[in-house]
């Protein structure tokens, strides 16, 4: 096992787009909740070695000094080994203490919620932190020595421009970071901006958007290597282990695990979760659902699959397997394959979905 996801649920405000497992904060649900963690870690008895920690959420910033320093304290037996450390913060709920705190108990890796650098579009998406108080938190954690920084973007905000996504990837490369996860705004059902009736993007103003986007931050050094992930500086190291389909431990509320051939879903419920009742579902995966989310995952690469190591791992033959799939896109240019890795064209990575349809569709007869 190489890598652990901590979900941390609480948030000083609900933003208009999110659907995630969320509650407001309350000191007192906080400290019950870190301590169901610690019942859970105990519970599972979790590896010593992970090579990867990711603390998300939520807004795991959003709790306390004195909470943070308590969850670090859970962490640490499991940290002895770990090459990265990521957790996600809001620049609203950070302070100086807080980042000295983080940086000393090792977490080296910061992936911060920006969205975008305008600030009348930060207001429309319900975020309350201003983009001078991103640029101000990332100089000063780059100061502190955390070069290893990813910031979230997105594109398709109501009254968003074109300008205005072009203006964020300038301010990106200003700030010399690192790492960038750009994604399309998709609403969910109960999310605020889904209730206000808001149309996002239809896939033809989607697909012109994304074009820019790889376009200008490849000219920029940035790599793609994830539908939606780009690097200057380096790939993030726990992400890779789910776009490559390993092994995860996941706790806490909503939190998922995969091990040997199963899905472990925690409650989504907190009540629940904080009476100790943390595993709502054991799903025991098919070998036919492996392959196929083996797929799903690998085609999210820029790098794809490779094909003697799904081979040996599932004792199939896969270009003859799924010779129809294959041969379709190939034709159409939307996939290819090169150096024994199938993946997408610069092309085919806008028909994803429907290339997964057809592979579902095709394990399933």
């Amino acid at each position: 096992m190489s890598a652990l996801y901590v979900h941390i649920p609480f948030c000083q405000h609900i933003c208009t787009y999110c659907d995630f497992c969320k509650v407001f904060y309350n000191e007192k649900w906080a400290w019950q909740y870190l301590d169901a963690l610690a019942f859970e870690i105990q519970q599972k008895q979790l590896s010593h070695d992970y090579k990867t920690i990711y603390i998300g959420g939520g807004t795991p910033t959003a709790l306390t000094y004195e909470q943070l320093q308590y969850l670090f304290e859970l962490l640490k037996p499991y940290a002895h080994h770990c090459q990265e450390w990521s957790m996600e913060i809001n620049p609203e709920t950070m302070n100086h203490e807080k980042l000295e705190l983080c940086v000393q108990n090792g977490v080296n890796r910061l992936s911060i919620g920006v969205q975008t650098f305008h600030n009348h579009l930060l207001k429309k998406i319900g975020r309350v932190h201003t983009c001078e108080q991103v640029k101000s938190f990332i100089l000063e954690a780059q100061n502190k020595g955390v070069q290893d920084i990813n910031i979230d973007l997105m594109y398709g905000l109501p009254e968003q421009t074109i300008q205005d996504v072009c203006e964020d990837i300038d301010e990106l490369v200003k700030l010399k970071v690192g790492h960038v996860s750009y994604y399309s705004l998709i609403l969910e059902d109960h999310t605020i901006l889904k209730n206000e009736h808001y149309q996002p993007l239809n896939d033809e103003e989607d697909a012109k958007i994304y074009a820019l986007i790889r376009e200008r931050l490849q000219q920029h050094g940035y790599h793609q290597y994830e539908v939606s992930n780009f690097y200057a500086y380096k790939p993030s190291l726990h992400n890779l282990v789910y776009w490559h389909y390993e092994d995860y431990d996941g706790i806490g509320v909503s939190a998922h695990s995969l091990k040997n051939g199963h899905r472990y879903e925690n409650t989504k419920s907190l009540t629940r979760y904080l009476e100790h009742h943390y595993l709502e579902n054991d799903i025991i995966l098919t070998e036919s659902d492996r392959l196929f989310e083996k797929i799903m995952m690998g085609l999210r690469l820029n790098e794809g699959i490779s094909i003697s190591h799904i081979n040996q791992l599932y004792g199939i033959d896969f270009q003859k397997r799924y010779h129809h799939v294959i041969e379709k896109y190939q034709k159409m240019n939307l996939l290819e394959i090169e150096n024994g890795y199938l993946k997408t064209t610069s092309l085919g990575i806008n028909y994803l979905n429907s290339i997964l349809i057809d592979f579902l569709d095709d394990e399933q007869t």
